[in-house]
């Protein structure tokens, strides 16, 4: 085992991270008649925007449904139906609700989800014609937006130039998303730069700062280049989370160095905390990629009796070695897992389980996977037979 390594291990073994405990959330009852559900099965965008837009219009508590319009931005936005997205959230300026901050801040957020980075800046600009107070809340709801839109050198200028232009003070979560977009410009030096600047301002990095440093520094220099951040969070006295193992644990697979990765993942427990759905799926993948797909299996039935339901990067990691090797109703039963979680997957996957299916003669289950490619209600597959499959069945 490399020096790196076992410096690594010995900082894990003798380091106590805070429990994480599960809070429970309230969800109010709605008793408003739309639905997400009614809501898609309205096929036509243009009326489905329109029939939106009047519902907004007619009911302030249809208006407080946040998964209601994270669902349909999102479903605009996939359709690159951006001018419907414009017509339905420049209407909410003029509710009573925009002179509230927390309102604008919704707003800016649901741009930025759609990638109108443009518009979120505007609404910002716009807030004081609006009644609206920005504070650092609405501040680092725009440098978000810039995050989410990819309009990373902007959100460097914006942070540069805002604060002290309109006499907002930062806060950590603004030098979080500024680091962010910094690591994804691919300046690590501009990264670190922004975490001593902001202990020199007061302010502590949290758990949050150093998970995106690490992922920045374990994709560009691999597991050696973040391990100086993995030290400097004892120094910091920042408590590691199951991001930032995950993070260690894909570096260290990446690199092929899966039984150091085991060590690490076995020291969770010790840690207080739990592995989740990444754990599981890096080692999956990790495994299949060296062709062994006895331990990849081991990993998802681990996976599965930790409660755990296998999503489309477990997809994707499995079920092309379970074709390799001829382990159809494995491949068949995970396919028809991301058809009943409505996860959208590779269509090439899927259709390479169709043919290995029929390979083997098990028509009836290569049927069933086309049809629910045709007949589910979130994406359509084009997913066909083997051109032999007639003389099979």
């Amino acid at each position: 085992m490399s020096t790196a390594c076992s410096r690594l291990l010995n900082i894990v073994k003798t380091r106590k991270s805070v429990p994480i405990t599960a809070s429970k959330t309230l969800i109010p009852k709605c008793d408003h008649p739309i639905s997400i559900k009614d809501l898609h099965q309205i096929i036509d965008l243009d009326q489905f925007a329109s029939k939106f837009k009047q519902k907004a219009i007619e009911s302030n508590r249809f208006r407080k449904r946040n998964n209601i319009y994270d669902f349909a931005i999102a479903r605009l936005a996939d359709a690159n139906r951006h001018s419907l997205i414009e017509d339905i959230l420049e209407t909410h300026k003029t509710f009573k609700e925009i002179t509230g901050e927390g309102y604008a801040v919704r707003i800016i957020c649901l741009y930025g989800n759609a990638g109108m980075f443009d518009h979120a800046h505007k609404l910002f600009d716009e807030m004081p014609e609006l009644k609206c107070e920005r504070t650092v809340m609405s501040f680092n709801a725009l440098l978000s937006a810039g995050v989410k839109s990819k309009r990373f050198s902007e959100v460097y200028e914006i942070f540069r130039e805002y604060p002290s232009k309109l006499s907002i003070a930062v806060d950590v979560v603004s030098y979080n998303t500024v680091i962010h977009a910094v690591c994804e410009m691919g300046s690590l030096s501009e990264a670190m730069s922004l975490l001593d600047e902001m202990k020199t301002n007061g302010l502590r990095p949290s758990v949050i700062t150093y998970n995106t440093l690490l992922d920045a520094f374990y994709k560009k220099r691999g597991f050696l280049g973040g391990e100086r951040l993995w030290a400097m969070m004892d120094e910091d006295n920042v408590c590691r989370n199951i991001r930032s193992y995950n993070l260690t644990l894909e570096a260290l697979v990446d690199q092929g160095q899966l039984s150091t990765a085991l060590i690490v993942f076995d020291v969770l427990s010790s840690e207080g905390l739990n592995p989740n759905l990444t754990s599981f799926n890096v080692f999956i993948k990790g495994y299949c990629d060296q062709g062994n797909v006895e331990e990849g299996k081991k990993w998802y039935n681990a996976l599965l009796e930790s409660g755990h339901v296998p999503n489309r990067m477990t997809f994707a990691a499995l079920v092309p070695e379970l074709c390799r090797v001829g382990e159809c109703e494995l491949a068949f039963d995970l396919s028809k897992k991301m058809f009943k979680r409505q996860f959208v997957v590779d269509e090439a996957l899927l259709q390479l389980v169709i043919n290995e299916l029929v390979r083997r003669s098990m028509i009836v289950e290569a049927k069933e996977l086309v049809e629910l490619g045709k007949t589910n209600n979130f994406v359509q597959y084009n997913l066909a037979l083997h051109p032999e499959t007639d003389k099979l069945s």
